[in-house]
């Protein structure tokens, strides 16, 4: 599988530490040249003082990213 998830549901990891779900809308080649995801969110998120609502989206490195599943 190449860098390019588009269109793909994704989990990953957010911020180091919170799991996240959802289908990505966005992969992008940043400036450097690491790649980045943005992750719209199954479920929201509430883990301290980080919360964002299902719908949301997140941005994640492809480092981060821990499953590819097929378009949900």
């Amino acid at each position: 599988m190449g860098w390019n998830l588009e269109g793909f549901a994704v989990e990953a990891i957010y911020l180091g530490d919170i799991p996240v779900a959802g289908n990505v809308t966005l992969s992008r080649v940043k400036y450097g040249g690491g790649v980045s995801h943005h992750i719209e969110l199954f479920n929201s998120i509430k883990d301290g003082p980080i919360s964002r609502p299902a719908g949301d989206v997140v941005i994640v490195d492809h480092e981060s990213v821990t499953r590819v599943m097929e378009a949900a």
